[in-house]
């Protein structure tokens, strides 16, 4: 009989070293579940969005109609439309500054 404890640790344990493994095969097959990422939007090129949210810091967030989300400049209101244009291009979003 163990102690209340250690009885939990060597079950936690237990079910730990249980469970899958990370590998090359199953992260490869959790790569071809998730869906692919919604184009993003090249430098120079203006877009129309609509501003979803506010982050903290001030600045607007909004998605393209593909999905790619946008992070724009200051001075933008949740629901107002915007054009904007893109000044940065990064790995999971795109960073635009209002024209309009």
């Amino acid at each position: 009989h163990m102690p209340g404890g250690l009885a939990w640790f060597v079950a936690a344990a237990a079910w730990h070293h249980a469970g899958p493994r990370s590998s090359r095969s199953s992260r490869a097959a959790l790569r071809q579940q998730l869906p692919a990422a919604p184009p993003l939007p090249e430098e120079g090129h203006e877009i129309e969005v609509r501003c979803e949210r506010v982050a903290y810091g001030g600045l607007g967030i909004a998605r393209t109609d593909a999905g790619a989300t946008v992070m724009l400049s200051d001075n933008t209101v949740p629901g107002e439309l915007i054009r904007a244009l893109v000044t940065r291009r990064r790995r999971r979003h795109v960073e635009a500054r209002t024209t309009a």
